[in-house]
Parts: structure tokens; sequence; C-alpha cells
């Protein structure tokens, strides 16, 4: 069996694993596999890196993505942003969750963090949804369902 992706190889209850690549046998951790190339085709999420030039990654991903991926955009970029920056970010993240709804694919916005001091709190994730004029409550509830779903459909032993 393939060890879990964590430092002292414990498997931690209430985590998934965000993969590479998929384990090449089963395990008994949740997993989804993420992507920032745009066209990795095994990918459950795709990271969009640069949130401000959408409308050139909207052409690519619409030849290239399925239904059903989750396209994933993080704030910790916008930490370092000027405003205009920001405002570009928060126009991409607008134009990104409305090609998420168009194209039956799941928007997603995480915090970005590589530590614990650069993570976002849910009331701020919510801030910036509105902002965007998406509604928290139906957002959560999507990511949700669309998080069991893909989950419901690994392997494991």
């Amino acid at each position: 069996m393939a060890s879990p992706p964590f430092v002292d190889g414990k498997v931690r209850e209430g985590i998934i694993y965000r993969l590479k690549k998929a384990p090449e046998s089963p395990v008994k951790y949740p997993y989804l596999i993420v992507s920032d190339n745009l066209d990795a085709p095994a990918a459950d999420v795709l990271m969009i890196s640069d949130i401000c030039n959408i409308y050139r990654a909207k052409e690519k991903l619409k030849k290239k993505v399925k239904k059903g991926t989750g396209l994933e955009v993080a704030v910790a970029p916008a930490r370092k942003m000027d405003a205009a920056g920001v405002g570009r970010w928060f126009e991409g993240i607008r134009e990104l969750y409305l090609f998420c709804q168009s194209s039956r694919c799941q928007f997603i916005l995480s915090s970005g963090a590589a530590s614990m001091h650069e993570m976002v709190s849910g009331p701020c994730l919510d801030a910036v949804l509105k902002n965007c004029d998406i509604d928290p409550q139906r957002h959560w509830h999507e990511m949700n369902s669309w998080l069991e779903a893909k989950l419901s459909r690994r392997v494991s032993v």
C-alpha cells in the first residue's frame, strides 16, 4: 500500500490530501489530484495561478477542461498586489465563476496558504465571495456536494 503524502506517514482524519498524481495502489485516505498545468487530463483540480489574465486561460480551458473539474484560485497572490492588481484579481474571480457555471465546473476559492500564518478565515473567504457577487452559502453547499461526489468515486481499501 502507498504511504500517505504526509511527513510523519500518518493518515489524519478529516484531511483531504492534494496529490500531483494518483497513487499506484489503493489507499486508505481521501485525495484529489491537483495540477497547475491547464493541459493535465487526469486532474480533479486545476490551479489558476494567473487569475488577472483569466481571459487567456479561459480560451485554453474552453477546449480542454472536462465537466466536473475544479478550478481553483488562491487568495495568497492578492496579498502582494497593488490596488489595480487587486481590482483585476476580483474581476478575474467573477469571470472564472461565470465560466465555471456555464461549463459545469466547480469554482474553488482557497487561501493558497503555504503555512498556518497565511491561512484565511471562513468569514474572510465569504467576504471575497460576496464582493464578487457570489452567494457564500450557495457556493459552500455546491463545493461540499462536488467534493463528496469526487471522493465517493475513489478506490479505498
